[in-house]
């Protein structure tokens, strides 16, 4: 029994014997790793590799990060680049520690920059979406570290691009507080789609250019006082179909403040709690728009004759006196709704009603209306028009949302449509 013990004594103390042990356990932990990789592998569905692509296009890039890990294969398909990129800083106003957010913010501004160097480093990607939400805080971040970023996926081409950069405290002064868009974003020739909130476009006098854009989405942005809207923005974008402005603003409540809307490509228009004092349209291939304001100082809405194509109109507007203009000539049965309590002044702009026209007109106190109708008869003569007296029922109705008004007015250029509208007001 004593040379027994003798001889496991003296090999436990033999320092080889302790390495290669060691060296042991270190090969059957790895080996226990790869059978768990393995087993991974196993048990996820192997998937097409397109699949996987396509799943990574849907999820944000850091859920996308964590998910590549699980799988070889998934981790192959990330590595090789996903033209999608999704970064949420997914901050909490309400966080009263300090550091601790202090410390995630800079943790996710690092995340942000190690995800475009990979990107950086598959030349041929194109980026079809990159979107962006975080606080802006210039004590962390300065404003040209995230331009970089911008102009990164910019040269990528990028067609979509979803921008949230909300301020820090909506307190502080506007110069330090709001991010200001880059001009390499408002000259991206590749894009389509551009949604911007929170962030603040400056005077500039260069050009926009966003030749590709069709979709473009103004969300609690700032613009500079003295921007010109119609020249700068608007026709710049030559093939942009919808537009949407919500709870928009100037830097400055001047008194020639106003929005004016000037595109031949424009098919919807959407505009709501936006503040400005007038509101003009000249769209030729409008079809829809839609305009809600609460703004007290809002005196001017317009609609001008060139807006032919109008299918839907609905204007609601409280707590301003407001003057409402709206052409007449639109060659598509119209759907309007203009509810305005404090409306003054209405506005039809020549022309003629369509037998399945509906418009309807609110307003709580007396009003001076303005109606012109004319009837070209070349265009009587066109087998699609029916002649004047078919329209009765449909300018009768319109006609009886002026019944309580002060003062209406009648523009009449045809004989006929003359004696319907007289017999219709009666």
């Amino acid at each position: 029994m004593v040379p027994s013990k003798r001889r496991q004594i003296c090999s436990n103390a033999n320092p080889n014997n302790k390495r290669l042990k060691k060296q042991d356990q270190t090969k059957e932990g790895e080996k226990q790793v790869d059978r768990n990789a393995m087993a991974v592998d196993t048990l996820l569905p192997h998937l097409p590799d397109l699949i996987v692509h396509k799943i990574f296009r849907l999820i944000p890039t850091k859920l996308a990060i964590r998910s590549a890990i699980v799988s070889k294969q998934w981790a192959t398909v990330w590595s090789l680049g996903v033209p999608l990129l999704d970064f949420d800083d997914e901050g909490d106003s309400t966080d009263h520690d300090g550091d601790n957010l202090v410390r995630r913010k800079l943790l996710f501004i690092d995340f942000v920059e190690n995800c475009l160097k990979h990107c950086e480093k598959n030349k041929p990607l194109q980026l079809d979406s990159f979107r962006l939400r975080m606080r802006y805080d210039s004590e962390l971040i300065g404003a040209t570290r995230i331009d970089k970023w911008f102009s990164f996926v910019v040269d990528r081409c990028v067609k979509e691009l979803d921008i949230s950069i909300q301020r820090k405290d909506d307190n502080d002064p506007v110069e330090r507080t709001y991010y200001c868009i880059p001009h390499t974003i408002l000259n991206a020739q590749f894009l389509t789609s551009l949604n911007l909130e929170h962030v603040r476009i400056p005077e500039s006098n260069d050009l926009i250019s966003l030749p590709s854009l069709k979709t473009m989405s103004l969300n609690a942005v700032l613009f500079d006082c003295c921007i010109d809207l119609d020249r700068s923005l608007w026709m710049g974008c030559p093939s942009i179909e919808h537009l949407s402005l919500v709870s928009c603003s100037f830097s400055s409540l001047e008194n020639w403040w106003q929005i004016a809307v000037k595109n031949s490509s424009l098919k919807f228009l959407q505009v709501m709690y936006c503040k400005c004092k007038s509101f003009q349209v000249e769209a030729e291939n409008l079809e829809s728009f839609i305009f809600t304001s609460d703004f007290s100082q809002l005196e001017f809405i317009r609609l001008f004759r060139e807006c032919v194509k109008l299918k839907y109109i609905n204007v609601y507007a409280q707590h301003a006196k407001i003057n409402f203009g709206m052409p007449g000539t639109c060659r598509d049965n119209v759907k309007a709704t203009i509810d305005i309590p404090n409306l003054q002044v209405f506005d039809y702009d020549g022309g003629y009603l369509l037998p399945n026209d509906v418009i309807s007109v609110k307003a709580r106190n007396p009003l001076i209306a303005f109606i012109k109708f004319n009837w070209d008869d070349e265009e009587v003569l066109d087998p699609t028009f029916l002649p004047p007296w078919t329209h009765f029922p449909t300018w009768r109705y319109f006609l009886q949302n002026f019944d309580c008004c002060n003062k209406v007015v009648l523009d009449i250029r045809h004989d006929a449509v003359a004696e319907v509208c007289v017999f219709a007001h009666c």
